[in-house]
C-alpha cells in the first residue's frame, strides 16, 4: 500500500509545472476555451443580403469577391473595390476614393455606393448564427453570405 500511495505522489507531482531554476513554481499553462469564435476571413465570393439592418430586395444580387486585403464588386476594371484588415472581431476599411482614376464604361448596382459607405463605417466583424458575416459599427452595417 506504501508503494502505491508513493507511486500516486510521483505521477501526481509529474503532472504539475516543473520548478523554476530557483525553485519557483511555474503557473499552470492557459488553455484557450473551445468556444472562443475562430476569426472570420472574407476571402472568397460572397452576396450581400443585407445593409443597415434592411435585407436588400432587388431583383438582382450585388456578388462581391474578396482577397486577404481587398473586396471588391467585378468587372475588376470598375475599380470597385476596398481595402480592408481584419484583426480579431476589429474591422476596417479606409475611406477610398476614385477621382482620375480610368474606369470601364459600365452602370452600377444603386447600392453599391452604400456597400462602400457601410464597410467605411464599420470596425467590428463577426459571424451569424445563420453563418453569415456581419460588418458593423457608427450605426451602419453590411451582412453578407458566402456564395
Amino acid at each position: 500500500m506504501t508503494r502505491l500511495v508513493g507511486l500516486a505522489a510521483l505521477l501526481l507531482g509529474a503532472c504539475s509545472p516543473a520548478p523554476d531554476k530557483d525553485g519557483t513554481p511555474q503557473p499552470e499553462p492557459t488553455v484557450t476555451a473551445a468556444s472562443e469564435a475562430p476569426a472570420v476571413s472574407l476571402v472568397g465570393a460572397w452576396r450581400v443580403a443585407g445593409i443597415d439592418g434592411a435585407p436588400l430586395d432587388a431583383s438582382y444580387a450585388i456578388a462581391l469577391v474578396a482577397d486577404e486585403t481587398n473586396i471588391w464588386w467585378q468587372p475588376e476594371c470598375a475599380l470597385q473595390y476596398r481595402e480592408y484588415s481584419i484583426s480579431g472581431s476589429r474591422f476596417t476599411a479606409p475611406t477610398r476614393s476614385n477621382a482620375n482614376l480610368e474606369v470601364c464604361d459600365i452602370g452600377y448596382p444603386p447600392e453599391l455606393e452604400q456597400v462602400w459607405s457601410a464597410l467605411e463605417a464599420a470596425d467590428t466583424i463577426e459571424r451569424t448564427p445563420e453563418n453569415g458575416v456581419l460588418i458593423h459599427g457608427n450605426e451602419r452595417s453590411l451582412l453578407l453570405f458566402s456564395q
